[in-house]
């Protein structure tokens, strides 16, 4: 048996479990030779050719099903074809990490805006965003609970949620209960696709679609439901708002036991006031 290794052996060698080795036994990728006599297992040299070809694919991600497929073909254009698709796949997790470090970032630096954040009762700190260009699917959630078909998608990680409130010409402001509103993140890796498929459910009539377009005043906001309530009220009396939506982006939730959660929330508001 001087050109076999046993088990142990190959298991020291290269640093893996006998576990892993009996694993790519039972999957028939690397089987070993059994001794009759006592059960011992042995590996040939070449067969060693074979472990380090998996435990490249390993290294490099590739399923073992798709390993096994390569050897099984004995043809250069099959690892080739294995490795262009991996590159790919790379790729393509790759630009998956790029956007999640920048919405992890973009994270961060919210958390830490909030926690200096005062809210400004005297309204100085609005600012005029002159070319707003949000696209907002409005769910209708009457529709939605009383419908047997499917109106949303998976990833509601992949969503921003609005809310809006209207402010009446004597200045009663009133929440829209019924609606719920969802913009697409930008740092999300299939943006494209869900904006795609969500504009497909425009076709249903639970679905629309409600445009912030143009000028806006914009303001921050920190606090619970109540506190929000109050703000908007200040803020409809100090730009004497009338017949108008306040269109509130949630961007953060502080979760509270009592159910009491903190919101930072982003308030626009049209630019112009009562007249």
């Amino acid at each position: 048996m001087e050109k076999f290794l046993r088990i142990g052996q190959v298991s020291n060698l290269y640093g893996i479990s006998l576990d892993t080795l009996r694993y790519y036994d039972r999957k028939n990728l690397l089987k070993p030779m059994v001794d009759k006599q006592n059960g011992y297992r042995y590996y040939s040299l070449e067969q060693l050719d074979t472990l380090e070809m998996i435990l490249v694919g390993k290294h490099l991600e590739i399923p073992l099903e798709q390993i096994k497929e390569k050897v099984e073909s004995e043809s250069i254009e099959g690892y080739l074809d294995m490795m262009q698709e991996q590159i790919q796949f790379i790729e393509a997790k790759k630009e998956a990490l790029t956007k999640l470090v920048q919405y992890t970032t973009k994270m961060t630096n919210m958390l830490t805006h909030i926690q200096n954040h005062t809210n400004d009762k005297t309204f100085s700190t609005v600012t005029l965003e002159k070319n707003v260009d949000v696209t907002i699917f409005q769910v209708d959630l009457k529709n939605v609970l009383n419908t047997q078909t499917t109106t949303m998608i998976n990833g509601i990680e992949a969503f921003e949620q609005w809310v809006f409130y209207y402010v009446n010409e004597e200045g009663a402001i009133t929440e829209n209960t019924q609606v719920v509103g969802l913009s697409i993140h930008s740092d999300i890796v299939h943006a494209n696709e869900i904006y795609k498929n969500l504009d497909e459910a425009t076709k249903q009539d639970s679905v629309s679609k409600y445009y912030l377009y143009g000028a806006y005043r914009h303001i921050s906001f920190w606090g619970n439901e109540s506190d929000l309530k109050e703000y908007l009220y200040l803020l409809c009396m100090h730009f004497k708002l009338r017949e108008t939506t306040l269109n509130i982006k949630f961007r953060f939730a502080l979760l509270h036991k009592d159910m009491k959660h903190e919101y930072w929330a982003d308030i626009y508001f049209p630019n112009k006031t009562a007249g």
